[in-house]
């Protein structure tokens, strides 16, 4: 459930069956007790009458003060009236009487994320979890969020969850897939698009998105087969046209890859993504002055494409133009702070080209993306035992070390089970 879908379910019949199923007539005199009060503020939620049920809840408040329910039926009718700043303090007083109170926090943490305030929203939506581990759309909610703020592992762990709780849930399946291709884990977003796509059929997108995960999980030739179903009854999808070229690419298959995108960036040459992927074609063919034309057109029509960026580096360094390269590859860690290999490259060509600080800074962002690389580790050493700093050093070559070390003891497991075969 999106936030703005959270507070405009104002006001489901189903909640209040007891006055819809009855049609009880609106009250025709101002109520006097605590008991009126909260029959006429249920009368007018069921005439989905949302200002008149706020200023029952309102009186409720004042004349019950330590009602939890009251203070978050209070905060709730505002944000469903888009007066959300306003409602937050409801549902906080509503926390602090009932500090259990899950559905509070739920509503607390969907209003502060409303109003642009992730740390405390995301704090309430964890504590609504907390309280009551088994609500799907709890769950649903806080998986959201983490992936809106760009933590997709945590994103990817609640939605495993939400699927547990709804397994039906197409859209969630589809989320979690999602996520699961922001940690690059192809095999795992495949199997979660498969649900989606079993759970909603006709969807041509989730399908699509089935497709690519199948080809970058290693099996092009099943994503042509669902790039080829989507096509079959909509012939003109230029998206699923460029995934057929990418997965023609994934499959070695370079001509066929040249054949379909140099059509398609004829027939649609604005579409960078076609441009990116007709330049990967070229260039693994060795064609660099057309690959390098290609991926040009990509970032000139695509400049935050990050992809086409750190590809088009490698062009400039295989031409021996550096400093183009370093253009190319700090635009891409600009556009995505999180590209492990742009940043790797970019401390690579620095450290070639005298920069030993700026190297030093782009390897440290390699590494602390990704702590496995002992080629990353072994030139951070380098670097740092220049600059005098003689523990860094030590310690970057001793990471080093322990990695290659690991990777013999890899190789020769591996030796010896296949000699045991």
């Amino acid at each position: 459930m999106r936030d703005s879908e959270l507070f405009s379910r104002v006001l489901s019949p189903l909640l209040f069956w007891g006055i819809c199923y009855f049609g009880l007539p609106l009250c025709a005199q101002a109520p006097s007790t605590v008991q009126d009060l909260d029959l006429a503020a249920r009368q007018r939620l069921a005439a989905r009458d949302a200002n008149g049920a706020l200023d029952a809840y309102l009186k409720l408040a004042r004349l019950v003060p330590r009602s939890a329910a009251y203070q978050d039926e209070v905060g709730f009718l505002l944000a469903a009236t888009n007066r959300t700043v306003d409602a937050i303090p409801y549902f906080q007083r509503a926390t602090e009487l009932d500090p259990k109170m899950a559905q509070a926090w739920h509503h607390l943490g969907a209003a502060l994320w409303l109003t642009r305030q992730p740390a405390p929203a995301l704090r309430a939506l964890q504590k609504a979890v907390e309280l009551a581990p088994g609500n799907a759309d709890f769950r649903l909610r806080l998986a959201q969020a983490y992936s809106d703020s760009g933590q997709s592992a945590e994103a990817a762990g609640e939605f495993a969850k939400v699927v547990k709780l709804q397994p039906a849930n197409a859209a969630a399946w589809e989320a979690l897939a999602s996520a699961l291709i922001e940690q690059s884990r192809f095999q795992d977003a495949r199997d979660a698009y498969r649900h989606a796509v079993q759970l909603d059929p006709n969807n041509d997108t989730v399908r699509n998105n089935y497709g690519n995960a199948l080809v970058r999980s290693g099996d092009p030739q099943a994503g042509l087969r669902e790039f080829r179903r989507v096509l079959e009854h909509d012939p003109g999808n230029v998206r699923v046209e460029v995934n057929v070229g990418f997965a023609y690419i994934a499959a070695g298959d370079m001509q066929a890859a040249i054949r379909q995108l140099s059509r398609l960036t004829r027939d649609h040459p604005e579409d960078a993504g076609a441009h990116y992927d007709l330049g990967i074609a070229y260039k693994s063919t060795d064609d660099l002055p057309r690959a390098r034309a290609e991926l040009e057109k990509a970032v000139r029509l695509e400049p935050s494409l990050a992809e086409a960026r750190y590809s088009l580096a490698l062009t400039y360094i295989d031409a021996g133009v550096p400093d183009e390269a370093i253009e190319q590859l700090r635009a891409a860690v600009a556009a995505r702070p999180s590209y492990m290999e742009a940043w790797y490259q970019l401390g690579t060509v620095l450290k070639e080209q005298g920069d030993a600080d700026g190297a030093i800074d782009a390897l440290r962002h390699s590494v602390g993306l990704d702590d496995q690389n002992a080629a990353a580790w072994n030139n951070l050493g380098l670097l740092l035992k220049r600059k005098g700093d003689r523990a860094g050093a030590e310690e970057a070559f001793a990471r080093a070390a322990a990695l290659r070390k690991a990777e013999e003891l890899e190789k020769e497991k591996q030796l010896r089970q296949g000699m045991k075969k």
